[in-house]
């Protein structure tokens, strides 16, 4: 009995590393599974589940069913290896991935995460930022999650270098099956549906068989107002030292309007506001909301908390179809296709459009003295007069003050996202005998096509906002100053007393872009074992790979423009393609030998030649020693790629300008620098500009001066972002203890050439005048383009024309750390003299303690492990405890997240507190199967009701930090399946 309740338990956690049941059910005694030779994630080379090449974590559709969660991402993250990317809470504050879920393994990204379905590639789900959205696969028809974490480019190629996450699907099925799950937080929202279903049967003598699902799901928003933990929130108190945690401020940002009355005759700086209690009467603010940025303590009642339109998870909808079909031409040939198609919609809810207190931003809007409704009838009007009097301020257009203002007139800046996703996969799979050995091959050919259109309401036409509230009084009647706009049609805002519906109308807009990514695939694989060795066979894979990858992003005329609220971001379209060959060898050396029970390597290799970046290699050697039965070591080495998408190749190079910037040459900045500084520019500038006089020299930018202009966007010049990757572990079953397995794992990526942009006073200064690098040769130098006599576009010699500032391969990433697993198992029976059932236990951690990022050349590694910058816990952990009794099961499951530090920009001295304090929650989940053909399921996520810790960075769900962290509370769900 023991031995097959070990076969149930291990059969799918494929060398007991990460992989897990976690809130599954465990088989019971008499349920052994069979062990067959599958192609197991991390290898095309065909062997049983167990003998897994690399660390491998499974997760199996029972567990996704009975998890509870209506994304698969969501049940990704119960993997220690795994981060929070775009998920339904962070995604709540963004532009364009409302709705979508993505896997992130080592806190590397989702580009550098590569998601696959049955070992093949996924068209990308959006043309701004490519990556894979998860949510386009139909849960109920997962058959298992595959997830290796570490280097595997050499065998599946680019995107590979973080890990691969592989959705194994059903191929078959008797019957029909039905399922559906809802559930609700303990404050009655983010509601959560899931409804599918499923047929499948073999014709025509079994030679024909056919599968097709599908599935509907919604999710509803959270906003940050209800939840009594986080509305309004918390912020640091920038005025303490060290800064301590207050509660949050109120904003000078109005949905009226404030008024900030700076200078005038009298010097003083005086803020007045519309009163959101009652916005006809002129409140002046107090000391600490007076000033342009409010003060830590600004609290006064006349103001609001802007949190109110914050959202903590988006709001989203999605359909999916799915069929399968595969027919039997003859006893050795297969032919298969595959069919799904996804409809996403998801809702991202945000605040109005706003105007800042401060001055500049994407809108500023003054209040001139002589404003025809600051001058017009009414208290209100009268009110503001004489505070802007008292403020030595006077009724002509030369005085002003700056607005505060959200400009909920229009609504909020809210963004609906409406995506499509066809997959059609086609092909052949079979074996053949040659040579006195048997072949395993297949082929297929797949196409996917992603189309989406993004709609982002209130944004408002930024010269109708600024030339309608810039009201005068003309011939008796209120128009827009601006004669241009006027004979435009410009209709003139009141300020004041509120906007009519027609000046609404005049200045509202909103913007839509279109996109479409295309993916198409063509490839073959082929496997065999060559020979037999003493140690057993030789085994070999070999296959080739054409992939051809477009995509397409429009923004609308008027968005592209720059005349919206919303950032121009225009067309980026580009394609590259890609052919590529692997080779795979695994050598069984030595079998049932003294201190060798076995000892295999391994060998794969991956060559590509890329429309973009031209030809790329990778390899990987790796090796298992077991000396006995009990225990196995394991190791790898390989190098990765990660070839540079079209959004970061091809993204438009447009112009931007900035006031910002300060040149290093400039006789005022080299006053100021350090001797270090001085001596480099000495030399740099002096080449760069001739007859330099650093006492002299007077750039045609800097403060007060004009724009520098900057030439921004893709670069199609980009190179490959390489890296070396390294693993070394140990697997422990010790028969004495049956039913235990423990893993221990070492892991390490060298990243190098990582794509990124270069910050602008970097560039500049460290990077190109203050380097001391020659200045002929130094690839940032040349990037800045001065005009040597002043005639060329820079305004005076010397002067720069324009500085390129475009994706480069920049960044270095170090990280290491270790994966442990450990699971026990044992029956009752086999303990007592009666069964209560069987017991299992399981703890998967990862301890991550180096995630250093050197952002550019020669700078030194800033360390992210253990810090919110980056969402990577140093310490990440699970642990399950599950009964099952006949048809009842019962898990409890523990998440741990390790403390972590709140910011890398301070010191630990500077904040208190400064670290989140360790984290638990914990989740209780039940099954029970009436019959064959009903389950019923039902449990309680975060059954403590945990919030996100106690600091300003984890608070809300619009930050990196918080996604991390469960904000929703208390959540409860049921279900039920049917089998006919």
């Amino acid at each position: 009995m023991n031995s097959m309740l070990r076969t149930a338990l291990l059969g799918t956690v494929a060398a007991a590393s990460l992989a897990a049941p976690h809130f599954a059910f465990a088989q019971t005694a008499g349920q052994a599974v069979d062990v067959e030779e599958v192609v197991v994630t991390g290898s095309r080379i065909r062997r049983d589940t167990f003998n897994a090449p690399v660390p491998l974590s499974v997760i199996s559709g029972e567990q996704i069913r009975q998890s509870g969660n209506v994304s698969l991402a969501e049940t990704l993250l119960d993997i220690p290896t795994i981060n929070a990317a775009t998920n339904a809470q962070n995604s709540a504050g963004t532009l364009f991935l409302a709705g979508q879920a993505r896997a992130d393994i080592r806190g590397l990204g989702p580009s550098r995460t590569l998601v696959l379905m049955d070992g093949r590639r996924i068209v990308f789900s959006d043309a701004s930022s490519p990556a894979v959205d998860l949510n386009l696969i139909p849960s109920l028809m997962v058959d298992r999650i595959e997830t290796v974490a570490g280097g595997a480019s050499a065998v599946y190629g680019s995107e590979a270098i973080a890990g691969v996450v592989n959705i194994l699907m059903k191929k078959s099925f008797d019957g029909v099956e039905l399922d559906a799950q809802a559930g609700i937080s303990q404050e009655s929202d983010g509601q959560e549906f899931r409804l599918a279903g499923l047929y499948g049967g073999k014709f025509m003598d079994d030679r024909l068989n056919i599968l097709i699902g599908g599935e509907f799901s919604r999710q509803e928003p959270i906003m940050q107002v209800d939840r009594d933990w986080a509305f309004p929130g918390i912020r640091r108190n920038t005025l303490a030292t060290p800064q301590t945690i207050i509660p949050q401020s109120k904003s000078n940002t109005s949905p009226y309007a404030t008024f900030q009355l700076i200078g005038g005759a009298l010097g003083t700086a005086r803020s007045v506001t519309l009163d959101v209690r009652n916005p006809t009467q002129v409140t002046r603010t107090s000391a600490a909301c007076s000033t342009a940025t409010v003060q830590p303590t600004c609290q006064d009642d006349a103001l609001f908390y802007s949190q109110i339109y914050n959202s903590l998870q988006a709001k989203s909808s999605r359909g999916i179809v799915r069929s399968y079909v595969d027919y039997q031409l003859t006893d050795n040939i297969k032919a298969f296709a595959d069919l799904s198609y996804a409809a996403v919609d998801g809702y991202t809810l945000s605040q109005p459009p706003f105007s800042s207190a401060v001055g500049g931003g994407t809108m500023p809007v003054t209040l001139k003295g002589d404003n025809a409704y600051l001058n017009g009838a009414g208290a209100t009007a009268a009110a503001l007069r004489a505070e802007w009097l008292a403020a030595g301020k006077t009724l002509t257009q030369g005085s002003t003050a700056q607005v505060g203002k959200f400009w909920r007139e229009f609504g909020g800046r809210d963004v609906k996202s409406e995506r499509t996703t066809l997959r059609l996969v086609g092909g052949m799979e079979g074996k053949f005998a040659a040579f006195d050995r048997d072949f395993n091959w297949d082929w297929y050919a797949q196409y996917g096509k992603t189309t989406g259109k993004t709609t982002s309401y209130a944004q408002p036409i930024l010269a109708r906002v600024q030339g309608a509230t810039d009201a005068v009084l003309v011939g008796g009647a209120i128009v827009c100053r601006d004669v241009t706009l006027r004979a435009a049609g410009c209709v003139p805002w009141d300020l004041i007393n509120g906007a009519s519906q027609e000046a609404i109308n005049y200045a509202a807009a909103q913007s839509v872009t279109d996109q479409e990514v295309k993916q198409t695939v063509v490839a073959a694989n082929i496997t065999t074992n060559l020979f037999e060795l003493p140690a057993g066979p030789l085994g070999f894979a070999m296959g080739g790979e054409y992939r051809k990858e477009e995509s397409r992003f429009v923004q609308d005329a008027l968005g592209a423009s720059g005349a919206l609220f919303i950032n121009p971001i225009g067309t980026r379209a580009g394609e590259y393609d890609t052919r590529e060959g692997y080779a795979e060898l695994r050598v069984p050396i030595l079998k049932d030998v003294f201190l060798a029970k076995e000892l295999t390597v391994e060998v794969a290799g991956r060559v590509a030649d890329y429309s973009t970046i031209g030809k790329t290699d990778q390899y990987r050697v790796a090796a298992e020693w077991a000396p006995i039965q009990d225990i196995r070591f394991r190791a790898s080495q390989g190098t990765a790629v990660r070839a540079p998408n079209i959004v970061e190749l091809f993204s438009p190079q447009s112009r931007n300008f900035t006031s910002t910037a300060i040149d290093p040459c400039d006789k005022d900045s080299y006053a100021v620098a350090t001797a270090a500084q001085k001596s480099a520019r000495n030399v740099t500038c002096a080449a760069a500009i001739s007859g330099y006089n650093p006492a002299t020299f007077v750039s045609n930018f800097g403060t007060g001066r004009s724009s520098l202009p900057l030439l921004q966007g893709g670069n199609p010049k980009l190179g490959p972002e390489t890296a070396n990757t390294y693993q070394v572990g140990v697997v422990v079953e010790p028969r004495f203890i049956p039913n235990l397995s423990m893993s221990l794992d070492f892991f390490k990526y060298n990243i190098e050439n990582q794509v990124g942009s270069v910050p602008l006073a970097t560039l500049l200064g460290a990077l190109c005048y203050d380097s001391t690098a020659p200045y002929v040769g130094n690839n940032f130098c040349a990037q800045i383009r001065r005009d040597p006599t002043g005639t060329g576009g820079g305004g005076v010699p010397g002067g720069v024309i324009e500085v390129t500032s475009v994706n480069e391969n920049v960044a270095k990433v170090k990280v290491e750390g270790y994966d442990a697993s450990v699971q026990y198992a044992f029956h009752t029976a086999d303990l007592l003299d009666k069964d209560y059932g069987s017991f299992s236990f399981r703890v998967d951690a990862t301890w991550m303690y180096r995630w250093a990022l050197q952002g550019l050349p020669g700078q030194a590694y800033t360390q992210l492990a253990n810090t919110i910058t980056n969402a990577t816990p140093e310490w990440k952990a699970q642990g399950t405890v599950q009964w099952t009794y006949q048809d009842l099961g019962v898990t409890w499951t523990t998440h741990y997240i390790g403390s972590m530090a709140s910011t890398t920009s301070f010191t630990p001295t500077a904040l208190s507190p400064y670290y989140t304090g360790d984290y638990y929650s914990h989740d209780l989940r039940a099954r029970y199967a009436f019959n064959d053909k009903i389950d019923l399921r039902a449990g309680v996520l975060n059954i403590t009701n945990e919030a996100p810790p106690y600091l300003p960075e984890t608070f809300t769900g619009t930050g990196v930090g918080s996604s991390t962290f469960d904000n929703r509370g208390r959540y409860y769900f049921v279900g039920a399946t049917f089998r006919y």
